[in-house]
């Protein structure tokens, strides 16, 4: 009809003024083909599940799309389109084949890719963001489990214990035990009820105050060290991250963290005195910084 070729013109005209070149390469880019897959077939393809390798992937897409969503942002406004339609011609990207788009007018091409753009780096986001929760959540529930089995193991090697601890006491209060019976015997007939080795282990661990249940829990988060930088680490520093808070010292700590991550350091490299004092919570002191012999922390256990 002569009310959609107006809108089309329309479109067109705008786009004619507000795309430069190099926004228009980048939006071409996507139609080249590399081998057997353009780049918009593999941006149009979606992750099977929360995996190393296709987290890999989705930042990838992200990244690629990043520089186009940064010109949609910039640019849709401009055209004075309602976000139902943007959705609608967003769709109309996933639709159409490469060789469709590739003999469309080059304009209406434009706009289709570019609200697709607009609409895929939204929805690898939120997908990255979904990982991100899945993982904190294995994270939680799997080091909460390692805390607690630790915990009943203690425990029982404790209960374990006692019966024969008990027996060892008792022979201190023994009236058949002379006073003058050599102290060698009584230890001789100590060790027939728990052997040397076993009594030493047993005293050196009922001398010190037994483990809580936070120690246990951050060991147990220690020993996923390795899954939360292969997992977690990738996913925090590709997204972006906003608050409520005026100025709060998480979004300042997880700013530091990418800056010392982009320069291929560890937290542990870096000075104290950088990560947001708001951070480190005294209870929790013990388990992120590192002490010297004086017991003045030194640096981030990281």
């Amino acid at each position: 009809s002569e009310t959609l070729s107006a809108e089309r013109r329309r479109l067109g005209g705008l786009l004619a003024q507000v795309l430069d070149d190099a926004a228009k390469n980048a939006l071409a880019q996507l139609l080249v083909r590399d081998d057997t897959l353009s780049q918009l077939a593999a941006l149009k393809q979606d992750a099977k599940n929360f995996g190393w390798r296709q987290m890999i992937r989705e930042r990838e897409k992200r990244a690629l799309l990043e520089p186009l969503h940064r010109i949609a942002k910039a640019l849709l406004p401009k055209l004075g389109v309602s976000q139902q339609n943007l959705l609608y011609f967003a769709s109309l990207a996933n639709f159409y084949t490469v060789h469709d788009l590739r003999n469309l007018k080059a304009d209406q091409t434009q706009l289709y890719l570019l609200c697709y753009a607009w609409l895929r780096y939204r929805q690898l986001s939120d997908n990255l963001v979904d990982a991100m929760a899945y993982h904190m959540k294995q994270l939680e529930e799997e080091s909460s489990a390692g805390a607690q089995k630790s915990f009943v193991a203690e425990q029982v090697r404790r209960q374990q214990d006692t019966p024969q601890v008990g027996r060892l006491l008792l022979i201190y209060v023994d009236d058949t035990v002379a006073d003058a019976t050599p102290f060698g015997d009584v230890r001789q007939r100590a060790y027939k009820i728990m052997p040397k080795d076993t009594l030493q282990l047993t005293g050196q661990r009922m001398s010190v105050k037994p483990v809580s249940k936070l120690s246990l829990h951050w060991q147990a988060v220690d020993g996923l060290a390795e899954r939360n930088r292969r997992h977690l680490r990738p996913l925090y520093v590709a997204l972006d991250f906003s608050g409520t808070v005026p100025d709060s010292p998480w979004l300042k700590a997880l700013a530091w963290a990418k800056s010392v991550f982009a320069k291929q350091q560890r937290l542990s490299q870096r000075p104290l005195a950088e990560c947001p004092v708001a951070t480190l919570p005294k209870r929790l002191r013990p388990y992120l910084l590192t002490f010297d012999a004086d017991g003045k922390p030194t640096g981030l256990h990281a």
